[in-house]
């Protein structure tokens, strides 16, 4: 990825990303995620954070802070600011945020969850996605990227921890569930062959590594 795709507004990383389609495995992998997300959003209103080029199927409204991924979406986007979202209070019932907390720097995060907090009416779901920094996503990841399989880096401030992750979503939700995604056949994921999509069956069959940690957070019913 070329500088011109990406900026830093505030200290975040902002950009275009890459096209995922062009990875065929990937770009499965990435529609498996969508609907495990699904599958715990409550009826009712949904933001998605930082959606990048595609908003999540069940999003009815996103918000992002690189201007063009806002324009041409099949649904209202809003250019804004996730730390500091531009919503009233209590007027959704579903957060989504896939793979982008990484790029905002990390005394800035908690910031983000207490603004899904603030959005949410009383037991909303905050639901989640994130890279996880484990030894084979390490390793695999560098040897790319010094293969010049990957494009170049802009992850400046590190991918979390599964236990960062939860414990940002436990400050400010009860948590609903937690699970690690990734399997050994992710070095797959960067092929560009249309026949790299036919390993996904066994992808889903070898969940055994760290890759991405999904976390689902509930907003309580009430104060009380």
């Amino acid at each position: 990825m070329s500088h011109a795709d990406w900026a830093v507004q505030d200290g975040a990383v902002v950009e275009q990303p890459r096209d995922v389609q062009r990875h065929p495995l990937l770009a499965a992998i990435y529609d498996s995620h969508d609907e495990l997300i699904a599958d715990y959003l409550p009826e009712g209103e949904t933001l998605e954070l930082a959606f990048g080029r595609h908003i999540h199927p069940r999003a009815d409204v996103g918000t992002e802070a690189w201007r063009s991924n806002a324009v041409g979406v099949e649904r209202p986007a809003v250019l804004g600011d996730a730390r500091s979202l531009p919503f009233d209070d209590g007027v959704f019932d579903a957060v989504i945020g896939r793979r982008f907390l990484h790029h905002v720097p990390e005394a800035d995060r908690a910031d983000i969850l207490q603004e899904a907090n603030r959005i949410l009416r009383p037991g909303g779901r905050v639901v989640l996605v994130e890279g996880t920094p484990g030894l084979y996503r390490r390793l695999t990841k560098g040897a790319a990227f010094h293969l010049g399989l990957l494009d170049d880096d802009n992850d400046r401030y590190g991918h979390l921890s599964e236990a960062a992750v939860t414990d940002l979503v436990r400050d400010s939700f009860a948590v609903v569930t937690k699970r690690t995604l990734g399997s050994p056949l992710m070095l797959a994921s960067i092929a560009r062959s249309p026949l790299a999509a036919s390993l996904f069956p066994l992808y889903e069959r070898t969940q055994c590594v760290k890759w991405w940690t999904f976390v689902v957070g509930r907003k309580p019913a009430s104060d009380g």
